[in-house]
């Protein structure tokens, strides 16, 4: 898990790759989702909360939701609440720092010339 790439939402670093889960029990089927974004503290703290309070809401209805998956997805969601918040402040990279300028009409010269 790399902390050196930039966030896929907003473009700042340090990012790292987090594991968020949801949960939808219904009352015969079961429905997981995971995706794997590369995400800042930020847009990851923020991400990892829409997903679980989803699951909160959503995760509860069956009986093998009630007491196995939603109680997982939970733990594990608190797992990568806690990558996130370990996580530096988000800054903008040279990379990023180059393309908003680059978005506002300015330019934008690397290395300090």
């Amino acid at each position: 898990m790399n902390q050196s790439h930039s966030c896929q939402l907003c473009g700042r670093a340090p990012a790292r790759q987090l594991v968020i889960r949801r949960h939808v029990g219904m009352l015969f089927l079961q429905r997981f989702i995971k995706i794997q974004p590369t995400l800042c503290r930020e847009c990851g703290t923020r991400t990892v909360l829409q997903y679980t309070g989803r699951t909160l809401v959503q995760g509860w209805w069956g009986l093998v939701s009630l007491f196995i998956a939603n109680p997982f997805t939970i733990l594990m969601n608190l797992v990568a609440l806690a990558q996130a918040r370990q996580l530096a402040p988000p800054q903008l990279s040279s990379a990023a720092a180059a393309d908003a300028y680059q978005a506002r009409g300015q330019t934008y010269v690397l290395g300090g010339e």
